[in-house]
């Protein structure tokens, strides 16, 4: 029995060499599949996401009525306890679009990436909203930088935004503000395009970026103001 020993040691290494070549073959098939996430907690910082604003006139005597507003606030008095991204606008003409954008880099080129959205913000649209309208949050990613731009005689989005509930080419519906409770201030709201059902894919240009957007499209009348608390983007390429 002890000279078996030996015998049963050099037939065991050949197996274990020819499963090493296998399963290394197997692998280099197999494309990398590349997950992460990004977070920004505005309570700790800005993060350089800048604001913008569209679906208004060019003309500064007709857009000063729309009294648009951007500021990294305090938290305000209410059940709002955090730092935020503050965007507030009149929409006079039930169109307006307010938007934060971000730039993405170090991701790889010329690459689709599936990308799930989560933004926590405060919203003021409760129950006593106007059933003739509502504010629609959106969110997106571009190869290009999202931004406004002057076209017959108003300021337009220079991508595919879609029009208030209606998603577009580069930006994704997830849901309206409505909060769940008849509390008369703001209250923290969730909302993902997984909760939305809608798988969002975005292609990176040739020096690996992309640009991040979140927005809403306001389809009824008065003042919108919005609290960006949070934005958590997981991507995913292979």
């Amino acid at each position: 029995m002890a000279q078996d020993r030996p015998n049963m040691k050099l037939c065991r290494f050949p197996f274990f060499l020819v499963f090493l070549i296998i399963f290394s073959g197997c692998s280099n098939d197999e494309p990398e599949l590349q997950i992460f996430t990004k977070d920004f907690d505005f309570n700790l910082e800005e993060y350089e996401w800048s604001p913008g604003f569209a679906d208004f006139p060019a003309d500064s005597a007709d857009s000063v009525q729309f009294e648009l507003k951007y500021a990294y606030t305090e938290p305000v008095v209410s059940k709002l306890t955090k730092r935020s991204i503050m965007l507030s606008g009149n929409n006079v003409n039930k169109d307006l679009f307010m938007y934060i954008k971000k730039r993405i880099d170090g991701l790889r080129p010329n690459t689709e990436y599936t990308l799930t959205f989560s933004v926590e913000l405060a919203s003021d649209a409760n129950s006593i909203q106007p059933a003739s309208g509502s504010v629609f949050l959106k969110a997106g990613a571009t190869h290009g930088e999202p931004k406004s731009v002057i076209e017959d005689g108003r300021y337009a989005m220079n991508i595919d935004k879609g029009d208030g509930a209606a998603a577009g080419d580069d930006l994704v519906s997830l849901g309206d503000l409505l909060t769940q409770s008849n509390y008369a201030g703001y209250s923290l709201i969730t909302r993902t395009n997984t909760m939305a059902n809608n798988r969002y894919v975005a292609k990176t240009n040739s020096d690996g970026e992309l640009w991040l957007i979140v927005g809403t499209d306001a389809t009824v009348e008065g003042t919108a103001k919005v609290f960006y608390t949070r934005i958590t983007v997981v991507f995913s390429a292979s």
